[in-house]
Protein backbone atom coordinates (compact mmCIF):
# COMPACT_ATOMS: atom_id res chain seq x y z
CA UNK A 1 0.00 0.00 0.00
CA UNK A 2 1.56 3.43 -1.10
CA UNK A 3 0.83 6.76 0.35
CA UNK A 4 -1.41 7.50 -2.60
CA UNK A 5 -3.69 4.32 -2.32
CA UNK A 6 -4.72 3.51 1.41
CA UNK A 7 -7.80 1.44 0.43
CA UNK A 8 -8.15 -2.27 1.21
CA UNK A 9 -9.28 -4.93 -0.82
CA UNK A 10 -11.64 -6.31 2.05
CA UNK A 11 -12.89 -3.73 4.89
CA UNK A 12 -14.39 -6.89 6.44
CA UNK A 13 -13.42 -7.82 10.17
CA UNK A 14 -12.90 -11.41 10.86
CA UNK A 15 -16.09 -12.27 12.94
CA UNK A 16 -15.62 -14.50 15.58
CA UNK A 17 -18.51 -16.50 15.81
CA UNK A 18 -18.43 -17.81 12.08
CA UNK A 19 -16.51 -20.77 12.66
CA UNK A 20 -16.87 -24.82 11.73
CA UNK A 21 -14.97 -27.14 14.02
CA UNK A 22 -14.53 -30.72 12.66
CA UNK A 23 -12.72 -33.65 14.30
CA UNK A 24 -13.10 -36.58 12.00
CA UNK A 25 -12.86 -38.83 15.37
CA UNK A 26 -14.98 -36.82 17.14
CA UNK A 27 -18.07 -35.64 15.19
CA UNK A 28 -20.04 -34.14 18.48
CA UNK A 29 -17.41 -31.48 18.65
CA UNK A 30 -18.41 -29.80 15.55
CA UNK A 31 -22.22 -29.51 17.06
CA UNK A 32 -21.20 -28.16 20.54
CA UNK A 33 -18.45 -26.14 20.08
CA UNK A 34 -18.23 -22.72 21.70
CA UNK A 35 -15.08 -21.86 21.00
CA UNK A 36 -11.78 -22.64 19.85
CA UNK A 37 -8.40 -20.82 20.49
CA UNK A 38 -6.54 -20.39 16.92
CA UNK A 39 -3.17 -21.63 18.17
CA UNK A 40 -0.08 -19.31 17.30
CA UNK A 41 3.50 -20.30 16.28
CA UNK A 42 6.86 -19.27 17.37
CA UNK A 43 10.72 -19.97 16.80
CA UNK A 44 13.43 -20.77 18.64
CA UNK A 45 16.39 -19.13 18.77
CA UNK A 46 19.98 -20.10 18.40
CA UNK A 47 22.17 -18.06 20.68
CA UNK A 48 25.46 -16.71 19.37
CA UNK A 49 28.02 -16.18 22.13
CA UNK A 50 30.26 -13.06 21.82
CA UNK A 51 32.83 -11.80 24.35
CA UNK A 52 30.16 -8.70 24.82
CA UNK A 53 26.70 -9.98 24.44
CA UNK A 54 24.57 -12.84 22.73
CA UNK A 55 23.75 -12.61 19.67
CA UNK A 56 20.39 -14.59 18.30
CA UNK A 57 20.26 -16.33 15.01
CA UNK A 58 16.55 -17.58 13.55
CA UNK A 59 16.23 -21.03 15.25
CA UNK A 60 15.20 -24.25 13.14
CA UNK A 61 11.77 -25.35 14.55
CA UNK A 62 8.56 -24.30 14.88
CA UNK A 63 6.77 -24.20 17.93
CA UNK A 64 2.90 -24.34 17.88
CA UNK A 65 0.54 -23.74 20.77
CA UNK A 66 -1.68 -26.19 21.67
CA UNK A 67 -5.61 -26.33 20.55
CA UNK A 68 -8.00 -25.05 23.07
CA UNK A 69 -11.58 -26.54 22.13
CA UNK A 70 -15.08 -25.20 24.53
CA UNK A 71 -17.94 -27.20 23.94
CA UNK A 72 -21.29 -27.85 25.42
CA UNK A 73 -21.84 -30.67 27.00
CA UNK A 74 -25.32 -32.52 26.56
CA UNK A 75 -27.43 -34.59 28.72
CA UNK A 76 -25.85 -37.99 27.40
CA UNK A 77 -21.89 -36.64 27.10
CA UNK A 78 -21.56 -37.45 23.12
CA UNK A 79 -18.77 -34.61 22.80
CA UNK A 80 -17.32 -35.06 26.47
CA UNK A 81 -17.14 -38.69 26.38
CA UNK A 82 -15.72 -38.99 22.52
CA UNK A 83 -12.68 -37.16 24.00
CA UNK A 84 -12.41 -39.65 27.48
CA UNK A 85 -12.87 -42.85 25.76
CA UNK A 86 -10.01 -41.48 23.31
CA UNK A 87 -7.74 -40.38 26.19
CA UNK A 88 -8.37 -43.64 27.70
CA UNK A 89 -8.12 -46.01 25.03
CA UNK A 90 -4.77 -44.11 24.26
CA UNK A 91 -3.82 -45.22 28.19
CA UNK A 92 -5.03 -48.44 28.04
CA UNK A 93 -4.93 -47.82 32.11
CA UNK A 94 -6.88 -51.49 32.52
CA UNK A 95 -5.34 -53.94 29.76
CA UNK A 96 -3.85 -53.57 26.42
CA UNK A 97 -7.63 -54.57 24.56
CA UNK A 98 -8.71 -50.95 25.05
CA UNK A 99 -5.54 -49.68 22.42
CA UNK A 100 -7.05 -52.54 20.20
CA UNK A 101 -10.57 -51.03 20.47
CA UNK A 102 -8.95 -47.20 19.70
CA UNK A 103 -9.92 -47.51 16.18
CA UNK A 104 -13.45 -48.75 16.67
CA UNK A 105 -14.57 -45.76 18.76
CA UNK A 106 -15.85 -44.11 15.95
CA UNK A 107 -16.35 -45.33 12.48
CA UNK A 108 -14.68 -43.17 10.07
CA UNK A 109 -12.08 -42.76 12.30
CA UNK A 110 -11.78 -46.45 12.10
CA UNK A 111 -11.48 -46.53 8.49
CA UNK A 112 -8.36 -44.06 8.44
CA UNK A 113 -6.63 -45.65 11.21
CA UNK A 114 -6.61 -48.74 9.30
CA UNK A 115 -5.53 -46.87 6.15
CA UNK A 116 -2.35 -45.02 8.03
CA UNK A 117 -2.02 -47.63 11.23
CA UNK A 118 -2.17 -44.47 13.75
CA UNK A 119 -5.40 -45.05 15.56
CA UNK A 120 -4.42 -42.38 17.70
CA UNK A 121 -4.43 -39.44 15.92
CA UNK A 122 -7.33 -37.43 14.08
CA UNK A 123 -6.69 -34.98 11.81
CA UNK A 124 -9.17 -31.76 12.37
CA UNK A 125 -9.98 -28.65 10.67
CA UNK A 126 -11.40 -25.34 11.19
CA UNK A 127 -12.97 -23.17 8.83
CA UNK A 128 -13.91 -19.53 9.54
CA UNK A 129 -16.73 -18.05 7.57
CA UNK A 130 -16.85 -14.82 6.00
CA UNK A 131 -18.52 -12.04 6.79
CA UNK A 132 -21.23 -13.40 4.36
CA UNK A 133 -20.95 -16.62 5.41
CA UNK A 134 -19.02 -18.25 2.67
CA UNK A 135 -15.89 -20.44 3.99
CA UNK A 136 -12.86 -18.73 3.76
CA UNK A 137 -9.87 -20.31 5.10
CA UNK A 138 -9.32 -23.98 6.53
CA UNK A 139 -6.97 -24.62 8.93
CA UNK A 140 -5.61 -28.28 8.71
CA UNK A 141 -4.02 -29.59 12.07
CA UNK A 142 -2.42 -32.92 11.56
CA UNK A 143 -2.21 -35.97 13.48
CA UNK A 144 -3.95 -34.26 16.18
CA UNK A 145 -5.10 -36.36 19.96
CA UNK A 146 -6.37 -35.05 23.42
CA UNK A 147 -4.14 -34.25 26.53
CA UNK A 148 -6.61 -33.11 28.47
CA UNK A 149 -10.04 -33.04 29.11
CA UNK A 150 -11.71 -30.74 31.81
CA UNK A 151 -13.74 -31.63 34.69
CA UNK A 152 -17.66 -30.37 35.04
CA UNK A 153 -18.94 -29.34 38.19
CA UNK A 154 -22.79 -30.70 39.13
CA UNK A 155 -24.45 -28.18 41.47
CA UNK A 156 -27.44 -28.40 43.22
CA UNK A 157 -27.48 -24.22 43.63
CA UNK A 158 -27.62 -23.75 39.74
CA UNK A 159 -30.31 -22.77 37.54
CA UNK A 160 -30.92 -25.39 35.29
CA UNK A 161 -31.07 -22.82 32.87
CA UNK A 162 -27.40 -22.55 32.84
CA UNK A 163 -25.08 -24.73 30.22
CA UNK A 164 -22.61 -26.80 31.66
CA UNK A 165 -18.97 -26.95 29.32
CA UNK A 166 -16.03 -28.54 29.32
CA UNK A 167 -12.97 -27.78 27.96
CA UNK A 168 -10.50 -30.06 25.81
CA UNK A 169 -7.13 -29.50 24.97
CA UNK A 170 -5.37 -31.09 22.03
CA UNK A 171 -1.52 -31.65 20.67
CA UNK A 172 -1.09 -31.94 17.03
CA UNK A 173 2.10 -32.02 14.63
CA UNK A 174 1.44 -28.73 12.46
CA UNK A 175 -1.54 -27.10 10.61
CA UNK A 176 -1.98 -25.68 7.29
CA UNK A 177 -4.16 -23.41 6.19
CA UNK A 178 -5.44 -22.68 2.69
CA UNK A 179 -7.98 -20.01 1.53
CA UNK A 180 -10.59 -21.39 0.04
CA UNK A 181 -12.89 -18.21 -1.31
Amino acid sequence: MTALNRTVSNPNLLQPNKFVLTFSRAPNIQYFCQSVAVPGIAMSETPQPTPFVDLYAPGEKAIYDLLNVTFLIDEELHAWKEIHDWIRAMTFPTDFDEYKNLSRLNKQAGRIAQATGRPQYSDASLILLSSSNKEYYKFTFRECFPTTLSTFIMAATDSPDASMTADATFRYSYYDIEKLF
